[in-house]
């Protein structure tokens, strides 16, 4: 079975399906990773074949981020959001081009609800598609203005495919098929009224138990008691070196050593003390198992490498559902109430490192939720699920893609012209 993994985003959006692929390659299937081309490299690491989707687009996620955080505001206004998808919006052709290629001869595809590609792939080809949710979506839809957004960011490609357009694409887009929540029941119980074909399999999360630390972080963990990890993954801030001042200072008040990941934001790039280390990307399944604490920004995929770690959380939510997240934390009774990035001091983080280390509760039943997560092998449910599928709707084709060697040069040396016009567009703003 061919199968086409694919979403859009940071690393933690795209994890799941490479922790996916992973398991469906080690049971005789040929996955693909289909991904923004910086997502190359992890998949070859895995040894997974890659397909490229689309350009790189993290310059202009971070603006979108530094946008809202800057001015929440923004998210109750469908011009502001237009006009911040304006870069997504341009991209969006080439990667229904480059992931339509990436069908061609596959018996399903399984996508993240954020790939605006996706379901107009499956209403052109009728390829069997599997949407996989590795979000807090709640209703799913977001702000009435986020929602008008999303339908320009996908309809005008959609009229023009002559498909109906999505009152709500991040409703409405998903699967018809199939839909996988990849969430913990024992985090997010599965609503009461979910559709039959709605099923809630478990976090898919990468493990990686044979990585190799470098020497200096090996050094840093053997030589004292498990530190804290402090990790803000995708989040960009306006002044990274003030923001690590923060983060050291609150560490040595209170009394704990620490790892700071540098992120995009590049946190930690400075001389520090000895109790406190910097580090780039290393895998959360590794690294929460060897600390004592996880000071996060709340993104879905590190919250629930922090339930699984069986350790308590303190959240940091900086926008998007992160506020959410750090609710479920504390309302799963594995950390106390989130400091919003805006509102985070020397004083909070300091209280809050030594409440999730002094009070008793949290740490153990951080630790019982931990391992009940780690008995639900999401990944191999998600999998059974989708062999299930592709034997009940059978093998789909598309009518329209052709076989032919001339047809597949033709549409390669579109979307070439089409990444490079892109390139020139980004190019020029830059300029200017």
């Amino acid at each position: 079975m061919r199968v086409i993994l694919t979403n859009f985003g940071s690393l933690g959006d795209v994890q799941p399906f490479v922790a996916l692929a992973v398991e469906l390659k080690r049971h005789g299937h040929q996955p693909v990773l289909a991904a923004a081309p910086s997502y190359e490299a992890l998949a070859r690491h895995h040894g997974l074949e890659f397909a490229p989707v689309g350009p790189d687009l993290r310059d202009a996620q971070s603006g979108i981020t530094q946008a809202m955080m800057g001015n929440p505001a923004v998210a109750h206004s469908a011009g502001g959001m237009l006009q911040l998808f304006q870069p997504l919006a341009e991209a969006v052709p080439l990667m229904l081009e480059d992931l339509r290629a990436a069908c061609r001869n596959a018996d399903v595809l399984v996508s993240g609800r954020v790939q605006p590609a996706a379901r107009m792939v499956h209403d052109l080809t009728h390829l069997p598609f599997v949407t996989v949710l590795v979000e807090h979506s709640g209703s799913g839809g977001g702000s009435p203005a986020f929602q008008a957004a999303v339908r320009g960011l996908v309809n005008p490609l959609r009229e023009s495919l002559r498909l109906p357009p999505l009152d709500n694409p991040l409703v409405d887009g998903l699967s018809p098929q199939l839909v996988l929540t990849a969430l913990s029941r024992h985090v997010r119980p599965p609503a009461s009224d979910a559709p039959a074909h709605h099923h809630t399999v478990g976090y898919c999360l990468l493990d990686e138990p044979d990585f190799t630390p470098d020497a200096e972080l090996a050094a840093f963990l053997a030589e004292g008691e498990a530190p804290v990890c402090i990790t803000f993954g995708s989040m960009t801030h306006a002044d990274s070196a003030a923001l690590t001042d923060t983060l050291v200072a609150a560490a040595e008040r209170s009394g704990r050593r620490a790892l700071i990941q540098h992120g995009w934001s590049g946190l930690g790039q400075r001389a520090l003390p000895p109790t406190v280390h910097a580090l780039g990307q290393v895998p959360h399944s590794w690294l929460f198992s060897r600390v004592s604490c996880v000071v996060h920004h709340g993104g879905a995929g590190t919250t629930g490498a922090a339930f699984r770690a069986g350790i308590p959380q303190v959240v940091v939510p900086h926008t998007y559902d992160q506020f959410t997240w750090g609710e479920v934390v504390q309302e799963r009774g594995c950390g106390g109430p989130a400091i919003p990035i805006g509102e985070l001091s020397v004083e909070r983080l300091a209280a809050a490192l030594r409440a999730a280390h002094e009070d008793t509760g949290p740490r153990a039943t951080a630790a019982r939720l931990g391992e009940q997560l780690r008995e639900e092998h999401g990944t191999t449910k998600a999998r059974h699920h989708i062999e299930d599928l592709v034997r009940r709707v059978g093998l789909a084709s598309d009518p329209v893609s052709g076989d032919e060697g001339d047809e597949d040069a033709e549409d390669e040396g579109r979307r070439q012209r089409r990444r490079s016009a892109l390139k020139q567009q980004r190019a020029r703003k830059v300029d200017t």
